[in-house]
């Protein structure tokens, strides 16, 4: 072997180990199972873009879809999105900085029926460019099925070159970038025989046609409860500002020293695990007597401190449930050194001027909100929602998005 050879054949080895490993999980390989009973619903190959909304368990990812450029993966891709088949499946790979990759397992890496294969469209000009969706394969060109990735940032190495297919590209995240980006920062792990597998599921709840989502919205509107202005929710005379004009702001306003609020934490938490990226939650903590400014205080200690996803339940069941005795800063700083904040550190933040502003902010916020009792929800500023005057606990949360919905629309249009 020429003494050249010696140094120049690693290389070669790692490099091609890689595109190997690269095309291995890039698809299910050869597990495959084609389902040919499913029809594929054909496609207007001059139609406007066609939009499709991810929904996952971290947000919302909305793309447009190239029929024009890409009509066989397009029609390939929207068969599979018209039958549900992307409904609880994962970004089962996530390389950072490569790509984020799903449509092909469930939870616990189960592989999922798939259809025929379908001719590579990688010479259609488009780029595997940041937030590009292009089409996941084997080695060979036309091996393509159910999985794709998006692309983190510009991958052109994956672009089709000369005659040499790529990995074909058909559309590009119009919105949830940052979901996106969120995905790709997800620690991973080796599971069995695949690497880089997020270490807590990110779920694909369900992939729809952007046109589809609207209907079915409209329909559960129409199945809903007609609630009514001033009967089931109050419109606040003046509306108070929101923290981001580009989001919905869903505001709880609550108090540790509320057994109702502790009661439907679990619920809310539940409910906010649904909610797509346009949506923005906020804890208020409301106040009207003294017991509250404390319990106020604590709570924006706790945010300056950022421990308060630490101490928020735990501060809860202390209160409510156990009874302790948490009635001034010296007995609060003894429970917040059980999370690691020093009593001193606690004392010092709990009367700064910054957190003492803050409790005043919250003294006039609750006044601007009308609040009388806890807890209640603020939605986008405008709205206010109990669940006495909603009906019940479950049609709080059916109101809620009911007024969500309402400000949703204001923002599209």
């Amino acid at each position: 072997m020429p003494k050249i050879m010696k140094y120049i054949l690693p290389v070669l080895i790692a490099v091609s180990g890689f595109l190997i490993y690269d095309n291995y999980y890039a698809v299910v390989n050869e597990q495959n199972i084609v389902d040919k009973e499913k029809k594929v619903i054909p496609v207007d190959k001059k139609a406007e873009i066609i939009q499709v909304v991810f929904e996952t368990n971290v947000g919302e990812i909305i793309i447009d879809l190239e029929p024009e450029k890409a009509p066989i993966t397009v029609e390939n891709f929207l068969a599979y999105v018209d039958n549900g088949f992307y409904s609880n499946t994962l970004f089962h790979r996530v390389i950072p900085s490569f790509m984020i990759q799903g449509g092909g397992f469930e939870k616990e890496m189960k592989i999922k029926r798939t259809r025929a294969t379908i001719n590579n469209e990688s010479f259609n000009g488009l780029l595997n460019e940041r937030g590009t969706i292009s089409m996941a394969r084997k080695n060979s060109p036309n091996s393509a099925t159910s999985q794709f990735f998006i692309n983190i940032k510009n991958n052109r190495q994956l672009d089709a070159n000369g005659k040499k297919a790529g990995y074909a590209v058909f559309g590009k995240v119009s919105q949830g970038m940052d979901v996106v980006d969120k995905i790709a920062l997800t620690p991973t792990l080796k599971a069995g025989q695949f690497s880089d597998v997020p270490k807590d599921d990110i779920v694909i709840l369900s992939v729809k046609r952007k046109q589809a989502v609207a209907e079915i919205a409209n329909e559960a509107n129409k199945e809903k409860q007609a609630f009514i202005a001033g009967e089931h929710y109050i419109v606040l005379d003046e509306p108070y500002a929101t923290r981001d004009s580009s989001k919905i702001e869903v505001l709880e306003a609550f108090s540790y020293g509320c057994g109702h609020c502790y009661g439907i934490d679990p619920d809310i938490e539940q409910w906010l695990e649904k909610q797509p990226a346009d949506v923005d939650f906020v804890r208020f903590p409301a106040i009207w007597n003294s017991a509250m400014t404390l319990y106020s205080q604590a709570f924006y200690t706790a945010v300056e401190l950022k421990v308060h996803k630490l101490t928020h339940q735990p501060l809860f069941e202390a209160i409510v449930v156990e009874q302790k005795k948490l009635s001034n800063a010296t007995e609060l700083a003894s429970f917040f050194e059980f999370y690691g904040v020093s009593k001193k550190l606690f004392i010092e933040t709990f009367n700064s001027p910054k957190i003492k502003k803050l409790v005043e902010l919250a003294k006039v916020r609750t006044t601007k909100y009308t609040l009388a009792s806890v807890p209640e929800v603020i939605v986008n500023g405008k709205y206010r929602v109990n669940p006495m005057r909603a009906g019940g606990q479950q049609q709080l949360f059916e109101l809620v998005d009911f007024l969500v919905d309402k400000e949703r629309q204001k923002l599209i249009n």
